[in-house]
């Protein structure tokens, strides 16, 4: 007889469970988080033809909508053999990209300094608008480049707001690691017994990057165990252990059968290697040697698209100059795969595509962060889970590997835990 305990959060409306199994002699055997909750998003694109992805792929996710657009348009690119797009065409998407970032990395700050959090989210919307998505939902990347340039007068106002916005990340990051108030979160962080890899995107230089070209993953004692796969080789990267699963338990193959587990994010990202901008460098050896907690790695991650930010709009020569169009490319060839990735602010995202003899998508694989690092949340909770636990441990682990739900967002000690006990022959 096996007793499962039903952990149930409900907030604005969304509902999540955590199933932990016991022995019947009371020994807990595992804890997991039920993401059958979340719709599968594939289905979506099947049997469509590839014209009609882009305007679905900006749609996709209404969580993380700058993401799967961009992940979704470089896998459509792949498809097409698009090997590079313009400069500033990258330079617009970059921006979009780390905007989308701030303005949810700001989300978990709110609570700790409300006007530093807002400076952080204006400066993340008005990159955002810059790169020509002003509403909720990007429309910035094209197959084979942009839509447009970057609008001058948002990123004037971005370079306005640097100063403040960083001073703001920078104070963050201090309260992250000094304050009593993360403690708790930091001592959970310290004790990080997570034995799977870490997985982040990296440039050329092996240096961390949302939108890098290369995945580099580590061991838990920091050996690379990948050193720089390209997004053509993922194939060959990752196995879903249940692919039609919301939870399809990815590993790497590098790993071998036993030992493939990997976690994405802010964390993992910091443990791979670090940021390409001075201060956000600077900040995670600070980090690394405070611990590594995870609200300090979001707060280091919010200093790096600062930054970044401020260096994409440097400067006045350019700004409304338009190198952008996309390339003329015809069909997708019948057979062909395009792999398309970005991280962000949850982790890594991949998009896979395959397209039939009708050029239209026959194949479709949308990982989230949030089902990559499944496996490390069902460690987080069987080590909340063991011994006198209390909610908020509860919440601490949810928070930690921060899964695409509504609930993660509530106050501490304001998530809904409620605990139900079921018992169930074996």
């Amino acid at each position: 007889m096996t007793v499962r305990l039903i952990i149930d959060q409900a907030v604005d409306g969304a509902d999540a469970s955590v199933i932990a199994e016991r022995s019947p002699e009371g020994a807990l055997l595992d804890a997991r988080l039920d993401l059958s909750i979340l719709p599968r998003l594939e289905p979506l694109l099947l049997g469509r033809p590839v014209a009609e992805v882009p305007p679905l792929v900006e749609r996709l996710c209404g969580v993380c909508p700058a993401a799967h657009h961009l992940a979704g348009v470089a896998a459509l690119e792949a498809l097409h053999g698009i090997a590079s797009i313009p400069a500033q065409a990258r330079r617009v998407r970059r921006l979009l990209h780390y905007g989308s970032m701030l303005t949810m990395h700001a989300t978990s700050f709110f609570a700790a300094g409300r006007q530093e959090a807002l400076a952080l989210r204006r400066l993340g919307k008005l990159a955002m608008a810059a790169a020509g998505s002003p509403g909720h939902f990007p429309t910035t990347a094209v197959v084979g480049g942009a839509a447009g340039a970057m609008v001058a007068d948002a990123a004037t106002a971005c370079a306005e707001s640097v100063a403040a916005a960083l001073a703001g990340a920078r104070d963050l990051f201090r309260w992250a690691q000094d304050d009593p108030a993360a403690t708790a979160e930091r001592h959970a962080a310290s004790s990080d017994t997570f034995l799977g890899a870490d997985v982040a995107l990296v440039d050329a230089d092996g240096r961390l990057d949302p939108l890098g070209e290369r995945l580099r993953a580590i061991d838990p004692a920091g050996q690379v165990i990948v050193a720089g796969a390209l997004a053509s080789q993922w194939d060959d990267l990752v196995a879903l252990a249940q692919p039609e699963a919301a939870a399809s338990r990815p590993s790497l193959l590098a790993g071998g059968a036993d030992g493939g587990h990997y976690r994405v994010g802010p964390v993992a990202g910091l443990r791979v290697a670090a940021p390409t901008t001075a201060v956000a460098a600077e900040l995670r050896e600070d980090w690394l040697r405070g611990g590594g907690g995870t609200l300090a790695a979001r707060a280091v991650m919010a200093v790096h698209c600062v930054e970044a930010i401020a260096d994409l709009v440097a400067g006045q020569d350019w700004i409304g100059r338009d190198d952008t169009e996309p390339d003329k490319t015809g069909p997708a060839a019948a057979g062909r795969v395009g792999v398309g990735w970005v991280d962000g602010a949850r982790g890594l995202l991949v998009h896979r595509y395959r397209v039939d003899q009708e050029g239209k998508v026959d194949q479709a694989l949308v990982l989230t962060p949030t089902a990559q690092n499944e496996y490390w949340l069902s460690r987080l909770l069987i080590r909340a889970l063991t011994g006198d636990s209390d909610h908020l441990a509860l919440e601490n682990a949810i928070r930690e590997a921060d899964p695409c739900l509504p609930c993660v967002a509530a106050p501490a000690g304001h998530m809904g835990v409620k605990i139900n006990t079921v018992t169930k022959d074996r």
